[in-house]
């Protein structure tokens, strides 16, 4: 940390003394104390790390992580990028939650925490913070260290999100596209990942966008579109060739063949759709869609009607039999996994399986196309992923 208590109540940042000598006089047979619990404060002036105060114990109700030379440069950096905003408060302990946010700014829009966060952070850790900080009516920005994503601005490659990485994934309204927001310290650099696609729970397709300045209210643009189509589409061909046989899918296996009387592996093509809410399920797209389309329309015969209501019904089944599960996304106040299964339905629509007869109503036009070999059903995959993209470039 870098901002303490002195003996007469005063506060000291180091962030206030550019030049090393300086501070070292000031400093100099001084005591410092933690601005939260009070307790007394080292100062360290290491080789490695920026000069800092640290607990001489670990024990402190503000923060129970201790800081990498990463995290330090980086609550530097952050604070540094924030001086145009009205004095920004580096290290802002805030008594009512007893939490020390990064930086802290207040702005026309609203007041804000800054987290830098560089290293795991337990589920629940992240979860009751950030409903501490809403509590008071501040926003908690969460953003992760660039150098656990990888380079900045590559579009070229997907992303590895783990669990803890889409923890970071925020939308506060309905006009604000999804996005991951990340900080490198050594570039001063933010960068918004807009998540388009995932080929599975983790391997994910991103649109990203940098600034030298934090946007308070970004309307993003995204320039850039990934190439994601042939890696899905190879992907997919894995998955039919091995990925289906691992045992993981032991009981959809188990489940398709028994109940379709066909092989997992041949599962049909209109399994696996890009839906914009993908999102909100951990559980992969063919796993999730699979069970969705297995449960509720893979033996409905033409101009049979489909009750959106039923199909919800049937995925909460497999939410509570553990088939499926769904993300925890603190941050993400709008929309739900709903929206994903609706949105699905509709890409069935677009690609001339169903029709939809009202928003809650869907008919069956026809039955899926039976996959006899691999090679088959690799080619049909392409077919129907080529006529959704054409008829969603159509109607956007």
């Amino acid at each position: 940390m870098f901002v303490a208590k002195k003996k007469d109540g005063s506060y000291f940042s180091l962030l206030d003394w550019k030049r090393r000598e300086d501070m070292e006089r000031i400093t100099k047979g001084e005591s410092f104390y933690c601005p939260a619990c009070n307790s007394s404060l080292l100062l360290k002036q290491g080789k490695v790390r920026r000069i800092h105060f640290a607990h001489l114990n670990k024990s402190c109700t503000a923060s129970s992580e201790s800081e990498s030379p990463y995290h330090l440069e980086g609550k530097v950096k952050l604070y540094e990028s924030l001086l145009q905003y009205n004095q920004p408060i580096l290290e802002h302990y805030i008594p009512n939650t007893q939490q020390r946010a990064d930086v802290y700014v207040e702005t026309n829009y609203g007041r804000y925490a800054f987290e830098f966060q560089c290293s795991n952070l337990p589920a629940q850790e992240f979860k009751r913070r950030t409903k501490l900080y809403e509590r008071e009516g501040i926003r908690p920005m969460w953003i992760i260290g660039q150098e656990k994503l990888g380079p900045p601005d590559n579009n070229d490659s997907p992303l590895k999100l783990s669990p803890f990485q889409w923890r970071f994934l925020q939308r506060p309204s309905p006009h604000i596209q999804p996005f991951i927001l990340s900080f490198c310290p050594y570039q001063s650099i933010f960068t918004y990942h807009q998540p388009i696609f995932s080929i599975n729970s983790s391997t994910t397709y991103v649109n990203s966008m940098t600034s030298e300045n934090w946007i308070e209210q970004p309307g993003i643009s995204f320039q850039k579109r990934p190439i994601w189509k042939e890696h899905y589409l190879h992907y997919k061909k894995k998955w039919r060739y091995e990925y289906s046989f691992y045992k993981p899918y032991q009981k959809l296996r188990k489940y398709c063949y028994g109940n379709m009387n066909i092989p997992l592996s041949l599962l049909p093509s209109e399994i696996g759709l890009p839906v914009p809410s993908f999102y909100h399920i951990h559980t992969s797209l063919i796993e999730w869609q699979a069970w969705l389309y297995f449960d509720s329309i893979y033996h409905m015969p033409p101009l049979t009607l489909i009750h959106l209501p039923s199909v919800l019904k049937n995925f909460r089944f497999r939410l509570k039999s553990t088939d499926i599960s769904l993300r925890e996304l603190p941050l993400v106040k709008v929309g739900a996994y709903e929206d994903a299964i609706v949105e699905y339905l509709n890409a069935l629509v677009e690609i001339g399986l169903l029709e939809r007869e009202t928003p809650t109503i869907y008919r069956v036009l026809k039955k899926s196309l039976p996959l006899s070999t691999m090679e088959e059903a690799h080619k049909q995959d392409q077919v129907v992923l080529q006529t959704l993209l054409r008829t969603k470039q159509t109607t956007d």
